[in-house]
């Protein structure tokens, strides 16, 4: 049987949730998997005050646990520069990581992926993306020989669960608020709410599929910070969900990379999934489309994703990083073709056939539109479901629009 011996830089929930998970199920490791897995320090700059390390060595300066005796480093601070510093500084001293950090994979992963190469260590981060739902390895080794497409799907559990307290009548904000106080929000949510934690996300799987560098060129990144109760009315009278979701696909040897809300289909598998799970759909030349999904959020679940890193080094070599591509080409979501939903609010009573004359005269063709007129209020609000367009023919419309009304919006509509 093969002992790891483990030290832990972070001591948040991740952290608390790995230490917790290690000790309770350490028989159940050894039985099914034949290693015994020992946590050897932690390095703390403070205690958690909902959770006791109990025995484990507790070092405040967390760069000594690099001083142990640790056959993997457990990398959990957050960010991204004490990040790195610390895993190159493991690299350096010949010693494994194993992170559920998926910014500093996003920033600094090129580099990152090279020191562990020339260093001759592993460097896993299965927890980065969808937490404990297996998707990294997945992608570097069930699939192996398969030539990706496209890889799409909802990869923030906390944008969900939001949207779908939405659906049941909150507010945003108190959604937000709820997300906070269930555990799937963190105090500051810009990263999740922003859309910045998928686009970290569908950036790694872009990189381990495709080849695009880490940091990517620029590419869209919006959040569901402006979603409203009344977006996910329409879009459920249209037969659409709204969604948060990240794509990365090839076509015609030219990459896009998105993270945006976006009205799916209800007959999509992405449609069905609510609260923290978290989805995928993986095109592939040889087996067609997989479909995953699991838990996004939570410390459990992505513990689960450590763990599930840690007992790989036990059992293989895993140090075969995606390496990037220099002469990758890219195509501009300007010059992609989508239909969109444009919602108009309004007190003109006129506003409808004025919208539809406007949209005629741009010829951007209609496949549905509808008008909501609250009894109690003025205002009147339209909303249309159009053909394909281009962004750059949307804007168009819209410069021309806000001469009819300045209170509009667009949502994107999923392929």
């Amino acid at each position: 049987m093969k002992k790891i011996k483990i030290g832990i830089c972070g001591w948040g929930t991740v952290a608390t949730a790995l230490h917790r998970s290690i000790l309770e199920n350490k028989n159940q490791i050894k039985r099914t998997h034949q290693v015994d897995l020992e946590i050897v320090a932690i390095g703390a700059r403070r205690d958690n005050p909902k959770y006791s390390a109990g025995k484990t060595k507790v070092l405040r300066n967390i760069f000594d646990v690099l001083d142990e005796d640790i056959d993997v480093l457990v990398e959990l601070i957050g960010g991204t520069d004490d990040a790195k510093t610390l895993i190159s500084s493991s690299f350096e001293k010949k010693i494994p990581v194993v992170t559920a950090n998926k910014a500093v994979i996003y920033e600094y992963g090129d580099i990152l992926f090279k020191e562990a190469s020339n260093n001759g260590v592993d460097f896993l981060f299965e927890a980065s993306v969808c937490a404990g739902t297996p998707t990294i390895n997945l992608l570097k080794n069930d699939l192996a020989g398969n030539k990706f497409l496209s890889i799409k799907g909802m990869l923030n559990g906390t944008s969900n669960f939001i949207i779908s307290q939405m659906e049941d009548g909150m507010s945003f904000e108190d959604s937000l608020s709820f997300a906070q106080e269930n555990g799937y929000a963190e105090a500051d949510p810009t990263f999740d709410i922003e859309g910045i934690d998928a686009a970290h996300k569908i950036s790694i799987l872009s990189n381990i599929v495709f080849g695009s560098p880490l940091p990517p060129n620029e590419f869209l990144i919006e959040g569901i910070s402006n979603i409203t109760k009344q977006d996910i009315y329409i879009a459920e009278k249209l037969d659409f969900t709204v969604k948060h979701v990240s794509s990365a696909d090839m076509k015609d040897g030219k990459l896009l990379i998105r993270s945006n809300p976006a009205l799916v289909q209800k007959s999509d598998y992405l449609s069905s999934l609510k609260n923290v799970r978290n989805g995928l759909v993986i095109d592939t030349d040889l087996i067609g489309k997989i479909h995953i999904s699991g838990s996004g959020a939570g410390g459990e679940a992505t513990a689960a994703g450590v763990i599930s890193d840690i007992v790989r080094l036990a059992s293989e070599s895993t140090n075969h990083n995606a390496t990037s591509k220099e002469d990758l080409k890219y195509r501009q979501i300007s010059d992609e073709l989508f239909s969109f939903l444009i919602i108009v609010n309004s007190s003109s009573e006129n506003i409808n056939s004025d919208v539809l004359d406007m949209l005629a005269e741009h010829n951007i063709s209609i496949r549905n539109s509808g008008l909501i007129n609250d009894g109690n209020k003025s205002d009147m609000t339209c909303f249309f479901e159009t053909e394909e367009i281009t962004s750059i023919n949307l804007q168009e419309f819209l410069n021309d629009l806000d001469n009819l009304s300045s209170n509009f919006k667009t949502l994107r509509i999923e392929k």
